[in-house]
């Protein structure tokens, strides 16, 4: 359990920042040499899954329970720069409940280049048509940038700041152009981008000559299941401590989930006795 998480919780301003925009950029989350590590990790799942799958060169990969491919991985789970921001929104009732890759390489090279405003989406499957709005914050993304995205031609990821809040996607002002209020969030390797999964984005197209890598490590509240799995293989559990356990969906009793005791939620324990008691 790493102490130095308490260097990095969440400021006023920040809290203040995602609560009114949706998302909060943190430079350098990770090192130059685990960014490295990550990405040869990304490259040897990516030539693994095409060659598995036929995928073509230019074919984007989405690979969901990336978690479990590498020990690495399992750091991401509790990364000190990223962890408290997020038991800080969220709370200490949390889990893990999707991990994915996205490596999306250049567009042919003949490929027409489009321009319109397209792909725009809320993440969340059913609860999005079937719950009443506006919707209950019940969970957050982290995307890890692998590669640099410093330019709309490197398909750099789309969003609305503020839509999380709103009922229904933006207004366009022209019917072949983006949202009024969208914009391109440009990143360099090594960062984190924590985002609401109720703001709406999308991703844009990538015409450079590099391929955009990314990793999504998405946290929600326990009482909801999983994405990637609702039972975690035990040999990646034996691997991890109680905080990390939590996260990975581990539990004493079934009735943990709606009314966890303090063996169910860990980081419960931890928060009250490093920070106090006020925070849970």
């Amino acid at each position: 359990m790493d102490f130095s998480w308490l260097e990095y919780c969440a400021t006023e301003e920040q809290l203040r920042a995602f609560n009114d925009t949706g998302y909060l950029v943190v430079e350098d989350a990770i090192s130059p040499e685990m960014t490295d590590a990550l990405e040869k990790i990304a490259d040897r799942i990516d030539a693994a899954e095409r060659a598995k799958n036929g995928l073509g060169p230019h074919k984007l990969l989405s690979k969901f329970r990336t978690v479990i491919e590498d020990d690495l991985l399992l750091e991401l789970l509790d990364n000190k720069k990223v962890f408290p921001l997020l038991w800080d929104i969220l709370g200490w009732n949390i889990q893990l409940y999707i991990s994915h890759l996205i490596m999306y390489p250049p567009e042919p090279p003949d490929s027409e280049r489009i321009r319109k405003g397209a792909g725009w989406h809320q993440d969340g499957g059913r609860p999005i048509p079937e719950m009443e709005r506006p919707h209950p914050r019940l969970s957050l993304k982290v995307s890890y940038w692998l590669s640099d995205v410093m330019h709309r031609d490197n398909g750099a990821m789309r969003l609305i700041p503020g839509s999380h809040k709103l009922d229904k996607i933006p207004l366009r002002s022209d019917p072949e152009s983006d949202p009024d209020g969208a914009m391109d969030l440009l990143v360099k390797r090594g960062t984190a981008v924590l985002f609401d999964r109720r703001m709406w984005h999308s991703r844009g197209r990538n015409y450079s000559d590099v391929t955009r890598k990314v990793l999504f490590m998405g946290y929600s509240y326990r009482w909801l299941r999983g994405l990637d799995y609702n039972l975690m293989p035990e040999e990646i559990l034996k691997k991890c401590d109680p905080i990390r356990r939590q996260l990975l969906g581990d539990g004493v009793d079934i009735k943990g989930w709606w009314q966890p005791t303090d063996a169910d939620v860990p980081l419960k324990t931890w928060i009250a006795e490093h920070r106090g008691e006020e925070y849970v």
